[in-house]
């Protein structure tokens, strides 16, 4: 099985610059470094949480591999597994309404 290509996006120099600060901020706030494909896919799942597409919902660590996470929509709440080396925001769905969910797992792990 051959894999896909990554293809380049071409952007502006302009953007480039906005996407360049907007990285050294979240490395800056979260203390972490990460690569531009973390960093594009942790933004593109908070950003379409915050556009309302995906209920947001935040992580309370339970132990050093799982979490509870509450659903936005019907309040229940379900353990997630989280490996390690998981990238802040996870897309998921709830146990008991299926529910659409972003969990942001902030500074967690």
């Amino acid at each position: 099985m051959t894999s896909t290509r990554q293809r380049p996006i071409s952007i502006t120099s302009s953007d480039r610059d906005v996407l360049d600060s907007y990285k050294r901020l979240y490395e800056e706030s979260t203390g972490e470094s990460i690569d531009w494909g973390k960093f594009l896919g942790t933004v593109a799942l908070l950003g379409l949480a915050a556009a309302g597409v995906y209920n947001l919902v935040r992580a309370n660590k339970r132990s050093p591999q799982t979490v509870d996470v509450e659903c936005f929509e019907c309040g229940s709440t379900f353990v997630m597994a989280v490996p390690t080396g998981t990238d802040r925001a996870i897309h998921t769905r709830c146990p008991e309404c299926d529910a659409e969910l972003v969990v942001d797992l902030g500074t967690l792990y």
